[in-house]
């Protein structure tokens, strides 16, 4: 009995030093299942990086991406937030505001969709093409 207490002791102290510690070094606990995904979207021509600051699953292959995500090629990049990725299918879409860059052109979206591997982009909503 003196051995349960004295273990339960330990226990409650351990969990209260952890919790203090992170408290103490202002560390950020995030709901997020992936912190600082990194994926590929790939096909015969180009490789397509994507990265996000976190990401959740949605499903057996989809993934939201969450806060300040990028899609770069040697071609173009994209920017949004709360974009779902679908590493099965190699496709990825957005709803929320999304800026296109490339050599000479910038696009604001409403979002966009990646399919085909990444051959196809289609864009949403009020769109402004900028040319250079």
């Amino acid at each position: 009995m003196f051995l349960l207490i004295l273990l339960s002791f330990f226990f409650v102290k351990f969990k209260y030093t952890m919790e203090d510690e992170i408290v103490d070094k202002n560390i950020n606990v995030s709901s997020a299942d992936i912190t600082e995904p990194k994926f590929a979207i790939s096909n015969n021509t180009q490789k397509i990086y994507v990265t996000a600051k976190e990401g959740n699953f949605i499903g057996e292959d989809k993934i939201l991406l969450k806060r300040n995500v990028k899609f770069k090629s040697n071609d173009f990049s994209i920017e949004s937030d709360n974009v779902v990725f679908d590493r099965k299918k190699q496709t990825a879409h957005s709803k929320n505001k999304s800026i296109f860059k490339s050599n000479k052109t910038v696009i604001l979206s409403d979002g966009f969709n990646i399919y085909d591997n990444g051959d196809k982009i289609k864009f949403y909503g009020n769109s402004s093409i900028i040319l250079k």
